[in-house]
């Protein structure tokens, strides 16, 4: 007669889980943290080289070359989907996202060529306080009282950060200034719009077709201010298309869970 133990000595033992299968078994609220932690870096880092290469390359141009490496990079993730995965299920609320998309990409770099880096980054801070008041609204989650406390305070050291405003209306970018609030302001819409996107509509579906949108209303713009490149410029603007996955980062941590979990106190790392 044979051990009881016999058909367990037979069973090949579990191959340890990948880092890709134990982060997907992670809460979903964890997930969604270390997708908005990996996107502030990469936005952070995107900003320091578009301020650097907009001084010699056009906004049109640095915006198009970057959406179009992002169409063709996520363009074969979706080939493998269902089809289904190129039919969105709101299209006039991804039209809407594609058009903060349009105007982020544009007046945001515009604004890292024309102000300091640190300036631009403080004023970003105002993002989750539009976010905060666009959620209650829109989405009609609620603001707990402990986290309007820390947004106010948050928004309270904006303001400290912003103290050297005068010098930069002094030398004439007061209109620079006011274009990176109202590019907050867009990005806080975006971020909401995603949210109600993500309802309905797969990541890969939100960000290939906002992008679609970025090229085809640039196209023009690019090829009329286009500029020829050597080959250390197109290595940097290769680059920064990559660093465009940031964008993907949000799409996937705003599905599941609530706004106020997320949106504000995470970015303000960026």
């Amino acid at each position: 007669m044979k051990p009881r133990n016999s058909l367990k000595a037979r069973t090949p033992p579990l191959k340890p889980a990948t880092s890709v299968e134990r982060f997907n078994l992670l809460p979903d609220k964890v997930r969604a943290i270390c997708w908005m932690l990996t996107a502030s870096l990469l936005v952070t880092t995107m900003g320091a080289m578009v301020k650097y290469m907009g001084q010699s390359i056009p906004v049109s141009q640095m915006a198009t070359v970057r959406s179009v490496f992002l169409v063709l990079a996520i363009l074969p993730f979706m080939l493998r989907q269902k089809r289904a995965v190129f039919h969105p299920g709101r299209p006039g609320l991804l039209l809407a996202r594609a058009a903060t998309l349009v105007i982020v990409n544009v007046v945001g770099f515009w604004v890292l060529t024309r102000l300091p880096l640190a300036y631009v980054t403080a004023i970003s801070f105002s993002k989750p306080l539009f976010i905060a008041v666009l959620a209650l609204f829109f989405l009609g989650e609620r603001l707990e009282l402990h986290r309007t406390m820390a947004t106010l305070i948050g928004f309270m050291g904006v303001l400290v950060m912003l103290n050297p405003a005068g010098v930069a209306l002094a030398a004439g970018e007061g209109m620079a200034a006011l274009a990176a609030l109202g590019v907050a302001f867009t990005m806080a819409v975006g971020v909401i719009l995603v949210k109600q996107l993500a309802a309905s509509d797969h990541p890969n579906t939100i960000i290939f077709y906002g992008n679609v949108l970025v090229v085809t209303s640039l196209a023009i713009p690019a090829a009329w201010f286009w500029v020829d490149l050597d080959a250390q410029q197109w290595a940097l603007l290769l680059t920064l298309g990559w660093w465009g996955w940031p964008h993907k980062a949000p799409s996937f941590a705003l599905i599941r869970p609530p706004m106020p979990a997320l949106s504000r106190p995470l970015n303000m790392c960026v």
